[in-house]
C-alpha cells in the first residue's frame, strides 16, 4: 500500500472514530434529556421549575438563580411567583445584603426537590454503569472538555 493510501486509510479511521463518538454522545444526550422530561411530568413541573428546584438546595438570589439558569431575573421572578403559590419557595432578606432577597425551599418544596432528584437518578440511562465506570465516564468527558475532574 502507497504512503498516500495509507494515509487515507488511516485519516478515514480516525474521523470514523470520531464520528461514530459523536453520534454516541448525541444519542446519549436525546436519552437523557428524554429521561430527565418523562421524570420532571411525573411530578407535573415545568424543566425551568425542575432546574430551578435542583438548584435551590442552597438559597440563592433571583440574579443568581437567573445566572445558573441562563435566563434574565423577570423570568425567575415569573418562576418564583408561581413556585411561591405552590407553596415551594419563600422570599426571605438577605443575610448579609439588605437590598436582596434570597430564594429559599420551604419544606415542600425541599421535599419534591429529594422527590425530583431521586426520580431523575431511577433508570438512567446511565444505570447499567458501575459506580467506577461512571466515574471514568465523566472523567474521560472532563478531559474531552478541557475541563479539570
Amino acid at each position: 500500500m502507497s504512503s498516500e493510501a495509507e494515509a487515507r486509510a488511516t485519516d478515514a479511521q480516525a474521523g470514523c472514530g470520531v464520528r461514530e463518538i459523536r453520534g454516541l454522545v448525541t444519542e446519549l444526550s436525546r436519552r437523557m434529556d428524554a429521561h430527565r422530561r418523562s421524570r420532571i411530568a411525573e411530578l407535573g413541573l415545568t424543566p425551568t421549575q425542575a432546574k430551578a428546584l435542583e438548584e435551590l438546595g442552597e438559597p440563592k438570589t433571583a440574579r443568581e438563580l437567573a445566572a445558573v439558569l441562563c435566563c434574565e431575573p423577570p423570568n425567575v421572578t415569573y418562576v418564583m411567583d408561581k413556585m411561591e403559590k405552590q407553596g415551594l419557595v419563600v422570599r426571605q432578606p438577605h443575610p448579609t445584603d439588605r437590598r436582596a432577597k434570597q430564594l429559599v425551599l420551604t419544606e415542600e418544596g425541599r421535599e419534591l426537590r429529594l422527590d425530583l432528584l431521586r426520580r431523575m437518578g431511577k433508570d438512567s440511562p446511565l444505570d447499567h454503569l458501575t459506580d467506577e465506570g461512571r466515574d471514568e465516564l465523566r472523567a474521560q468527558l472532563l478531559k474531552a472538555l478541557d475541563r479539570v475532574g
